[in-house]
């Protein structure tokens, strides 16, 4: 299969000086990932950097880059995905979630040194990427900048501040498309709209650096919305469907192109499993014209049927509709290779089921929607009458997804009316709710209208159903629901946790860590020594309200599960109880078994405890035994030897058996040995030695 060509428009190059300046960067980064702070082989780099930007700023005063995937934009030009050096600057830069790096005028030294030194963390290793931090916490410097993915501009405000401070990662994608999309033009005090952002892009057309990034975005996108439930989700699904929707095929099929073919196929996955089905047929459109593949138009017909179904239908209709649409883009995917997967005969087949009458058909905004079922109901109401037909038809009205017109017919009805009352106490009977909630056809305005209903009656049978559904999406309705209904769900909740498999009991905790207060006689320190992991992760925050801090944090550090470990090193940043001190010493600074990037993690903790016992530990793990002349011997580096030794440094310095020690280290043939004491300038070494 030949991919398409790239328009001309987006062969723009750099210039030599740009060029130079970003590789010398991508080495420098490259380097201080190598080398620790203070090593000699890091000072001609930062120099080379400071000179290029020197030649740079003759012509301007500001230099912006902005990060994709595998690209740098800069001055609007793209840098070249296959380039070795500056792809490997793009994913460092993209793996620690930054949107853009600004340097200005007047830029020193010291500054490039601090920004290098952030830029070369491991986020996989050493903690938290730079641009999902608190603003507060992200690194800055009076001539340089990292700006967060998203919010930040692609251009300096003039007071240097982001109008989108503190958004959650929703607002963060969507702000950072419309930003990319704008191509940096104006100040976003608020997020647009998708018709604005489709309007503004097709208005702007072709721009190979900037559509780079609108390509990154309009990938990330679905990628982050896979399995994710609840409302700032939805809405921002519902941003980019009109997005996806107002933007022209054209433009549509411009963006897919921009990635190579695993891309475009990985972004039609993931659009099919996270986006609205408009987008997913649209997506499939436009993806399967960049890959030169054929969709059959009886094929392409029926998916838009399965989309109009999956949008208007009612009740389990919806679900179902979905639910086949997206298992047949699936299949399409699968056999991608195949230039026509459709037997003519069954074309033919294929074709005639497309323009055949709906097996559940919209109906027009004029047409009589009135079942029988309704009908009868409402006759019931107003001559105030009721027996087993009228309870029959209330119940097939139900299953059809007509709770909602059932409860709003029987609130209007006079005060008084028996078959109002006789059909008000059908709707709210668990059974009732039970089978509503599990056939799907009870939405979220219908649901919280029949739990004021209902009041207290409500939580057993919505306790019922979030332990037995197999659905996220009614699970997450529930979960919403109980979370609203206070202290009587959490007793109940609690309840429950005297037995039952691990999803309940996962379920009941995860439950009980949104209500406030906690029910008084609950007790979540048994659960920390669950026999399934995810039971322990859900109960170790509640043990942290209960005030069995120190208990629950000597639980989580002995737990053989590491995403326990990281939850409780992750608590204990702050401060470091006398209590716990030993446990995180035997259990995971000295357990070899745990993974090296989690003792290293405890290892700076300790170190910044200030306790004789973290002093100990240091000097445990950073000698191994004597030299022939009486002095500590410095142990074989690792990152846990060399975390240790930068504790000393940087805590105990000046204390005579810590000095030894970095003495010893000084003059150690390994350069990252050396590096690591190089961090207090009171070590000091005898001639021979580094300091």
């Amino acid at each position: 299969m030949t991919e398409p060509t790239t328009p001309s428009t987006e062969r723009a190059e750099l210039s030599r000086e740009l060029g130079e300046f970003l590789v010398e960067f991508s080495i420098g980064v490259h380097r201080y990932a190598m080398y620790p702070l203070g090593h000699p082989s890091l000072a001609p780099v930062v120099e080379n950097i400071v000179g290029r930007l020197a030649e740079l700023f003759r012509e301007r005063r500001t230099l912006m880059i902005g990060v994709a995937q595998r690209q740098l934009v800069i001055e609007g030009v793209a840098t070249d995905r296959k380039h070795p050096v500056l792809a490997d600057l793009a994913a460092r830069l993209h793996g620690h979630q930054v949107g853009a790096l600004s340097v200005e005028l007047g830029v020193t030294a010291t500054e490039i040194e601090g920004l290098l030194a952030a830029l070369a963390e491991e986020p996989e290793r050493e903690g938290v990427p730079l641009g999902v931090r608190p603003a507060e916490q992200v690194p800055s410097w009076e001539h340089a900048r990292l700006h967060r993915l998203g919010y930040e501009r692609l251009e300096l405000k003039a007071d240097g501040t982001s109008s989108a401070a503190g958004a959650g990662w929703e607002d963060t994608l969507w702000l950072g498309l419309a930003q990319a999309t704008l191509g940096g033009e104006g100040d976003l005090m608020e997020a647009p709209d998708g018709a604005s952002l489709a309007q503004g892009l097709e208005k702007r057309g072709a721009a190979g650096g900037y559509d780079r990034v609108v390509a990154e975005y309009l990938r990330r996108i679905p990628r982050e919305l896979r399995g994710r439930e609840g409302a700032e989700p939805e809405k921002l699904r519902q941003k980019v469907a009109e997005f996806i929707r107002e933007l022209d095929d054209g433009t549509l099929r411009r963006l897919v192109g921009m990635g190579d073919a695993s891309e475009r196929r990985r972004f039609l996955l993931d659009a099919n499993q996270s986006l609205a089905v408009e987008s997913v047929v649209k997506v499939l459109s436009a993806v399967a014209a960049a890959d030169q593949q054929t969709i059959s138009h009886s094929m392409t017909r029926m998916l838009q049927k399965l989309a109009v179904h999956a949008q208007q239908g009612t009740g389990s209709q919806r679900s179902q509709a979905d639910t086949a649409l997206r298992e047949n883009v699936e299949a399409l995917i699968t056999e991608w290779e195949l230039k026509d997967p459709n037997p003519e005969a069954y074309t033919s087949v294929l074709d005639a089921m497309s323009r055949a009458s709906p097996v559940f058909r919209a109906p027009e905004a004029e047409e009589d929607r009135v079942t029988g079922a309704r009908r009868l109901v409402e006759m019931s109401v107003e001559v105030d009458a009721f027996g087993p037909i009228v309870a029959r038809a209330v119940t097939d009205l139900m299953e059809e997804g007509g709770t909602g017109h059932v409860l709003a017919m029987v609130r209007a009805a006079a005060t008084g009316n028996l078959a109002a009352r006789k059909i008000r106490e059908i709707l709210t009977t668990p059974k009732q709710l039970r089978q509503a909630l599990a056939s799907g056809t009870v939405d979220d305005q219908v649901l919280k209208s029949l739990v004021e209903e209902m009041g207290a009656d409500a939580v057993d049978p919505l306790l019922d159903v979030l332990c037995e559904s197999q659905d996220r999406s009614v699970r997450r309705r529930i979960f919403d629901a109980l979370a609203g209904m206070g202290l009587v769900a959490g007793e109940r909740a609690a309840a429950r946790l005297a037995q039952g498999p691990w999803f309940v009991l996962r379920n009941m905790l995860a439950l009980l860590q949104r209500l406030d207060p906690i029910p008084a006689g609950f007790n979540p320190q048994p659960f920390l020594t669950h026999e399934d992991e995810r039971v322990r992760r859900e109960a170790f925050p509640l043990a942290l309200r209960r005030g069995s801090r120190d208990r629950a944090l000597a639980a989580a550090l002995s737990d053989p599960d590491e995403r326990m470990i990281r939850m409780a090193l992750a608590e204990l940043q702050s401060t470091i109880p006398d209590a716990v001190l030993p446990t995180l010493v035997n259990r995971v600074v000295l357990a070899q078994d745990r993974p090296s990037d989690v003792r290293s993690s405890a290892i700076k903790l300790l170190a910044n405890s200030g306790s004789p016992l973290g002093l100990n530990t240091l000097l445990t793990l950073t000698t191994s035994g004597k030299t022939l002349l009486g002095r500590p011997r410095v142990a074989d580096p690792s990152p846990e030897v060399l975390a240790a030794l930068r504790g000393l440094a940087q805590r105990w310095a000046e204390r005579d058996d810590v000095k030894e020690v970095l003495e010893q280290a000084a003059r150690s043939k390994d350069p990252d040995i050396r590096g690591a004491v190089h961090l207090t300038s009171s070590t000091r070494v005898s001639p021979g030695g580094t300091s």
